[in-house]
């Protein structure tokens, strides 16, 4: 199949915003396509399922050389193109036009060539490795059109975003194959794989989605769980009787294991098995049994025998070295709070308190290595309270408030299970810098450099790229232009004159930031024009001080 095909799809994909346009631009393509596993990983921009921890990996300092050597335009020219789209995929489709009218030898791309050349990208290593993988890039580029170009160069760097989101996605694959819609999701929470379940859906139809199962070593998506405010708001919604149980302060892993092998996931898909090496000992030893089942990673001081927050594990997750020195500086323990298999038998469709009780019978528990999740059962607001008040006073997040009789559905916010938490103090905070985008919001600012102050100097407290609308980047980008007072590449600082209410995880120490602090998942709630300053160092350094005491 001629790569140019999936090039002009995204072309017309990329040309509409409309979600119903292109659910049928992608049905009546998948209709036509053979090969569906490496076409539907193309339109997604990557050449790996969304479980892999593989990636391309290949730098924009690379992709200049390789649009460089591909075109024939300087380094500077290119740079130039670059700082002025802000989307180097842009870049790319400019610089080859001329190109393409001088090259005579040129072949024309297929999917599998694409698929090779990347693959081969992503295996290079030791001396030489970079004049490789610049040599593999290139003849990709220099055999492309202009929107092949554009499509490739987003494919390397990861950053094709033309729209195609899971839903859309879902639904192009259900009209092409004439599928259930609510089978496709399911297979697609249980394998986190949309290109096999494409495949599944064109070969087998629904009988073929609904023989999908979760696979050992291969992690599914995690359920997801609703807020709520109060204690009686959550009984309303899971019922009465419920289980109560901690929610941990730490890293929420899908672990699998089959013999004496262990692999441990985030509820990102990212594998995380070689960071925690005392995980995997404690499971192999407190396990019984082949099983896929799910808990919280929870960090603690090894002599003192005392909770860590989250942050203190969180540096551990993309360590290559020194690993087990961390490790005993702060260890994990795993508290277990649901199983989805057992010696190949899904447990996913049997309700909370079958797959507790059998959690229970697998599970030999040894203090601070593997564990039970704390948990009671209760109609009693009363206990439920007490039991809140003791997960804050033990240095956890709150609690989670779990319907007895429910399934466990991967993927969905489907009321089965409620969070509760203290509710977090809100920061008013200046933006002090920001970063042209990339794809779609390459003419916008985003990625937003948030300050607080302190003697009239303002200080970093992190970044925020979330919560904002198309609308409110495109209206924060043009008020920032005119206050722009240095640009650097893509990055740039501008005066603080912008105040936004930001909400957040936690506050977090941070020696990355000029404050000394970091704001875990900032989001926007809303801008502040009726404040001239933002909050103070002080008031920082307070809510961190605070929300260790719970």
């Amino acid at each position: 199949m001629k790569y140019t095909l999936i090039a002009d799809v995204l072309v017309k994909l990329e040309a509409t915003t409309k979600r119903l346009e292109m659910t049928h631009i992608l049905a009546e393509f998948l209709k036509g396509v053979e090969d569906l596993k490496k076409t539907v990983l193309l339109l997604r921009g990557t050449i790996f399922p969304e479980w892999s921890e593989q990636v391309i990996g290949v730098s924009d300092k690379l992709m200049i050389k390789a649009l460089t050597r591909a075109s024939g335009q300087s380094e500077e020219e290119i740079i130039r193109a670059w700082k002025r789209t802000g989307d180097l995929g842009e870049v790319a489709e400019e610089s080859m036009k001329g190109r393409r009218q001088q090259t005579l030898t040129s072949q024309e791309l297929t999917v599998d060539k694409v698929f090779e050349n990347l693959e081969s990208v992503t295996k290079q290593e030791g001396k030489g490795s970079i004049d490789r993988k610049l040599a593999l890039i290139s003849e990709l580029l220099t055999n492309s059109s202009p929107s092949e170009a554009k499509y490739i160069s987003r494919t390397v760097l990861g950053t094709l975003s033309v729209g195609i989101g899971t839903g859309t996605l879902r639904d192009a694959i259900a009209e092409a194959f004439n599928c259930d819609k609510e089978l496709i999701e399911r297979a697609y929470n249980l394998s986190a794989d949309f290109s096999e379940v494409a495949r599944i859906a064109a070969t087998k139809g629904d009988k073929g989605l609904k023989e999908v199962k979760l696979a050992s070593g291969k992690p599914s998506k995690v359920m997801l769980y609703q807020k709520a405010a109060t204690i009686s708001e959550a009984f309303e919604r899971v019922g009465k009787p419920c289980a109560i149980e901690y929610k941990y302060d730490g890293l929420r892993l899908q672990v699998h294991k089959k013999g004496d092998e262990v692999k441990l996931f985030t509820r990102r898909l990212d594998e995380v098995t070689k960071m925690f090496p005392e995980v995997v000992k404690a499971v192999r030893q407190g396990l019984e049994g082949d099983c896929v089942v799910e808990g919280e990673g929870v960090g603690y001081d090894a002599d003192k025998r005392f909770f860590k927050p989250f942050q203190e594990i969180s540096k551990r997750i993309k360590r290559k070295y020194e690993v087990n020195v961390l490790a005993k500086e702060t260890p994990v323990v795993l508290y277990l709070f649901d199983v989805f298999s057992i010696k190949g038998e899904s447990y996913l469709n049997k309700p909370f308190e079958e797959r507790r009780k059998k959690l229970e019978s697998i599970v030999t528990e040894k203090k601070w290595a593997i564990e039970l999740a704390k948990q009671i059962v209760t109609s009693d607001e009363k206990k439920v309270d007490k039991f809140y008040k003791e997960a804050l006073e033990n240095d956890q997040e709150g609690i989670m408030m779990k319907n007895l009789e429910a399934p466990y559905k991967p993927g969905s916010r489907v009321g089965y299970g409620i969070k509760i938490k203290p509710i977090k103090e809100t920061l008013d905070l200046a933006i002090s810098g920001a970063e042209w985008g990339k794809g779609r919001r390459s003419n916008w600012l985003s990625s937003f450099t948030l300050s607080c102050v302190k003697n009239n100097k303002h200080l970093e407290i992190g970044k925020m790229g979330t919560g904002l609308s198309d609308e409110q980047f495109k209206e924060v980008t043009e008020k920032l232009k005119p206050l722009i007072i240095n640009e650097t590449g893509k990055s740039v600082i501008v005066k603080p004159k912008i105040l936004v209410e930001v909400g957040y995880e936690e506050i977090q120490q941070s020696p990355t930031y000029s404050s000394g602090y970091a704001l875990r998942f900032p989001r926007l709630i809303r801008f502040r024009p009726d404040k001239d300053e933002p909050d103070s160092l002080e008031k920082v350094k307070s809510i961190f001080n605070n929300q260790g005491k719970r």
